[in-house]
């Protein structure tokens, strides 16, 4: 049994930063330990996929390959929202989307959407997102161009979530 629940996309524009700082430019020390820190951060998350969320990745970048798109690159800040997200709904016992789904992604998209879906396994819940027209819309979406998969396991059940984003 797979459930899926309808696409959610957010689209906004973001006006340019026109604030302008004496220290533009100049990184104070804590600033630049702040931001090794952080990249650092990213680059673990990122290297703590789980096999089936890169499985996940590939059926996704199949069905965008099959007709003529290029690969979504996956982003740790991405695969961070998703898993809290899968995590969520693991924890509730049912498929519901972010109720905000911009927060936490860093500026700079102008288009970002998800899918969840719930089944037996990673592969069941792909196989009904894609027979889904508005799950399959996001998946082929040629302005998305960065993903994160979030994959949780509770009770037998699979939760999988997909975070698409445009920049």
């Amino acid at each position: 049994m797979s459930h899926v629940m309808m696409p959610n996309v957010e689209s906004t524009h973001h006006a340019s930063d026109t604030t302008i700082s004496a220290t533009r430019g100049r990184r104070t020390p804590a600033a630049i330990v702040m931001i090794v820190v952080a990249m650092v951060s990213l680059a673990l998350t990122a290297c703590t996929a789980t096999p089936a969320e890169d499985s996940n990745t590939t059926a996704l970048n199949a069905v965008r390959a099959a007709v003529g798109l290029p690969e979504l690159t996956r982003s740790a800040e991405l695969d961070a929202k998703a898993k809290a997200q899968a995590d969520r709904m693991a924890k509730k016992g049912t498929i519901f989307h972010s109720s905000n789904l911009a927060a936490g992604v860093t500026e700079g998209w102008s288009q970002i959407g998800e899918n969840v879906a719930l089944a037996g396994s990673v592969d069941d819940a792909q196989r009904a997102l894609e027979a889904s027209p508005g799950h399959y819309a996001n998946m082929v979406n040629p302005a998305f161009n960065q993903v994160g998969i979030g994959i949780t396991v509770r009770n037998g059940i699979t939760y999988v979530v997909q975070v698409f984003v445009s920049r």
